[in-house]
């Protein structure tokens, strides 16, 4: 009976084969593997940037303005543009007084209380405040409404946000690099319902509070590396509730005055509307 074997040029083939195919399988699963990290840490800084993006929503929609029948430059929006928001460096700067707990949080001691918040972007390494920045994200400052502040000429600290010692940043949420804010001044100046041309990148009427602002955030690049300008940009157009009001600084009128002057109508059953 004759007996064949391998010889040593298929042995050494079958070698080779089998160190291809062993190369080609670990290089697919290193990718594979670095393209899931990329995609979980890409969506784990959306949702950082989408919650940081709701928090300034909620705090732009409860804006305070005082019902005292004037127009209070205390309390007016003020957009400080410094570009369009690629980078820390070139992101704007936003500020306003509101109530409620959002972007201060639930613990805060002035989240029961008017009080005035300023939201930018700050850099790692970022030595404008008291405390050096840790880390590169959104950040948030807050002070007392003016009314609650001492006089000025009580005593000499400046209370307001121009005092970078008194008032540290917090962060909301890192991973967030740029920020730009756009507004819409007036609803006079809205030809279509989303004709972006018309917002503005300068806000000088800091007196009162515009009519719409857009909010754009750029994410850090998922793969650690320096910004891209082709990280997708996260934006929102927030209708602010109290334009009407911050314009003339009138308080609305009561229901009972409403209804003497016969300005209230009634619906099925006699209910107002």
């Amino acid at each position: 009976m004759t007996r064949r074997a391998f010889t040593m040029v298929e042995l050494l083939l079958a070698v080779m084969l089998v160190g291809v195919i062993t190369t080609v399988c670990v290089f697919t699963f290193n990718a594979v593997s670095r393209g899931w990290q990329i995609s979980t840490d890409y969506m784990d800084k959306a949702q950082r940037t989408d919650y940081a993006l709701n928090q300034v929503i909620l705090g732009l929609r409860s804006m305070y303005y005082p019902h005292d029948g004037r127009q209070d430059e205390r309390y007016g929006f003020v957009l400080t543009n410094n570009g369009d928001g690629e980078d820390p460096r070139s992101s704007d700067v936003i500020e306003w007084s509101k109530t409620g707990s959002a972007i201060v949080g639930n613990k805060s001691s002035v989240a029961d209380t008017v009080h005035r918040v300023q939201v930018m972007i700050l850099e790692e390494g970022d030595r404008s405040y008291r405390d050096e920045v840790e880390v590169t994200g959104l950040y948030a400052r807050q002070c007392p409404d003016a009314a609650l502040r001492p006089a000025d000429d009580a005593s000499e600290i400046d209370y307001s946000f121009a005092n970078d010692e008194m008032y540290q940043p917090v962060l909301i949420a890192d991973g967030v690099v740029g920020f730009n804010c756009r507004v819409l001044k007036t609803a006079d100046e809205v030809e279509a319902e989303n004709d972006k041309r018309m917002f503005d990148d300068e806000f000088a009427e800091s007196n009162a509070v515009p009519y719409k602002v857009e909010l754009m955030f750029r994410m850090a690049d998922p793969d650690g590396r320096s910004y891209r300008s082709n990280t997708a940009p996260v934006m929102r157009i927030v209708r602010i509730p109290i334009h009407e009001q911050s314009l003339d600084g009138a308080s609305p009128p009561s229901a009972e005055s409403a209804k003497r002057k016969g300005e209230v109508r009634r619906g099925p059953g006699g209910a107002s509307r």
